[in-house]
């Protein structure tokens, strides 16, 4: 009986085990995923508006820092990078004209 047990019964306990630990890592992957295309829209919506506005307030940056720092942690690209050191460079206040 114990090696009825042994034989069968473990091999399909491990065996759904492996396919729970497989369902957790692919979800894993997706949420990674789902979240750093997230950052990386948001970091571009706010760069094309602030942009526009040619000046980045200090929140902002503040802000756009945090997310960054976010989006670098899940392996984002470096395009992301290029455009949150173009908002860095901006000025903090509007020029008036």
């Amino acid at each position: 009986m114990i090696d009825f047990i042994i034989k069968y019964w473990i091999e399909f306990l491990l065996t759904g085990l492996t396919g729970g630990v497989v369902y957790v890592f692919r979800q894993y992957l997706g949420l990674k995923q789902g979240m750093q295309s997230l950052l990386r829209n948001e970091i571009v919506r706010i760069y094309d508006t602030q942009m526009k506005l040619g000046y980045c307030s200090s929140y902002m940056k503040e802000n756009i820092k945090d997310m960054y720092e976010s989006y670098h942690l899940l392996k984002g690209n470096g395009l992301v990078t290029s455009m949150v050191n173009q908002l860095y460079d901006l000025p903090s206040e509007r020029k008036e004209k």
